[in-house]
């Protein structure tokens, strides 16, 4: 935890000399600011808690107890043998009715068959359920961090593209209006260039709202106030270590597994005899010495100590129908991950055929850029020379802007199903 701090801070210091960004840098700061995180401190206090608990079960057991009663018939001797003892003098009488007694039961347990070691198991096989279950949740957060970052990438481009559309459209203007200062210019032309460069404005300022809506977005996820002006990097291609998937939902259908199958443990442990250690001291009327409490009315200190034996044998009946009951849900959970699989292997297949589409299709960008340019400064000598419109000539500036964010757009695409992919299989 020390050491994710001292990386945010390290981050922070650098945010404010550069204001730049890389994913990774926004993914580890979401994360750490994700109300989930604070949840795998309070799973291991409660995995703690529970496990302590379950080691006490081998401290001595004691209970103290007090008790008065009144009951309507005691131990005493027939007619015949006190009449027998009153021959030579001595008077037995029957123990009181009232009786009094506090007493110190210990117990200390000997052997249990391995159900508090099972228990403990148990309690480190829920956590880790706990915490993998935290995990997959945090996993989708990544995801969701992908999305607004290659969002960010691709307006960027979109308000590059246009400025440089704009430069060329401020060109052709200037040409336009010494033209038409000249009278060899159309009036309308120049209308018509002004309208487009009003209109190409009006859409990088709708690019600047959507970006600082995502901006805003980020800002709130990572916990760090981005500026608008912040740089943010191109991810490089990543490189899968495995084809292998990695994911956190698979570690947590396994570590359901294995807690279903510490549950069997505890099962079979739960019908062995228990031995254990037993003393208890006493305080009261009668004592053990009841011919003695006869003779004399008094309290007395007692004690017995022993060892005990306990088997409880009705645990049988329930314990078939436990272990079926734990193979069925392991088998549900064997069915959810086989499944998860299987989606998890359609979700690649469909990413990888969109990686090489993408591949193809960027292919010819290079291509096409460099014909659209071709046309467009042919355009503008076809323009001067009166063969072609204004609005011929816009077009093919438009044509050329457009194959430039093509390619660039296509580039943001390809990296991000590259990315998509690495998410699907965390590798």
């Amino acid at each position: 935890m020390k050491k994710c701090i001292s990386i945010i801070v390290a981050l922070l210091l650098c945010r404010c000399v550069y204001a730049q960004y890389t994913l990774e840098d926004c993914q580890t700061m979401a994360r750490e600011n994700y109300p989930l995180i604070k949840q795998y401190e309070l799973i291991e206090k409660v995995a703690e808690y529970n496990i302590v608990n379950a080691k006490r079960a081998w401290l001595p057991q004691i209970t103290l107890s007090g008790q008065a009663s009144y009951q309507n018939d005691v131990v005493s001797f027939p007619d015949e043998m006190t009449n027998v003892f009153e021959m030579v003098g001595i008077t037995l009488n029957p123990l009181h009715k009232d009786q009094y007694r506090v007493s110190l039961d210990v117990s200390q347990i000997i052997w249990d068959g391995g159900y508090t070691k099972a228990k403990k198991e148990a309690e480190m096989a829920d956590m880790e359920v706990m915490k993998l279950s935290n995990e997959t949740d945090l996993y989708a957060l990544e995801e969701r961090i992908n999305q607004i970052y290659f969002g960010i990438l691709t307006l960027k481009e979109q308000e590059k593209q246009a400025r440089l559309r704009e430069k060329l459209l401020e060109e052709n203007r200037n040409v336009i209006a010494t033209g038409a200062a000249n009278g060899v210019a159309a009036e309308s032309d120049l209308n018509l260039i002004e309208a487009e460069l009003l209109a190409n404005q009006q859409y990088i300022t709708r690019i600047k709202t959507s970006m600082n809506a995502y901006i805003k977005i980020l800002s709130l996820m990572t916990g760090i106030d981005i500026q608008k002006t912040a740089v943010f990097e191109k991810p490089a291609v990543p490189v899968p270590s495995t084809r292998q998937i990695l994911r956190p939902e698979l570690k947590l259908f396994d570590a359901r597994l294995s807690a279903l199958e510490i549950q069997k443990k505890i099962s079979n442990t739960a019908v062995m005899p228990k031995f254990s250690f037993f003393a208890q001291g006493l305080y009261g009327y009668p004592g053990f010495n009841m011919f003695e409490d006869m003779l004399h009315y008094q309290w007395s200190w007692n004690y017995i100590v022993g060892l005990r034996f306990q088997w409880n044998v009705s645990s049988f009946y329930t314990k078939k129908n436990n272990i079926r009951n734990i193979e069925v849900n392991k088998n549900m959970v064997n069915v959810q991950k086989e499944r998860f699989i299987y989606e998890n292997n359609l979700q690649q297949s469909q990413t990888n055929a969109a990686i090489n589409q993408m591949l193809e299709i960027m292919q010819d960008d290079d291509r096409i850029i460099e014909l659209r340019t071709k046309i467009r400064i042919a355009s503008e000598s076809k323009w001067q020379n009166g063969i072609i419109t204004m609005s011929e000539l816009l077009k093919d500036i438009t044509n050329e802007t457009n194959a430039r964010l093509d390619k660039s757009i296509h580039e943001l695409e390809w990296l991000k199903k590259i990315y998509e992919l690495k998410s699907i299989t965390n590798n």
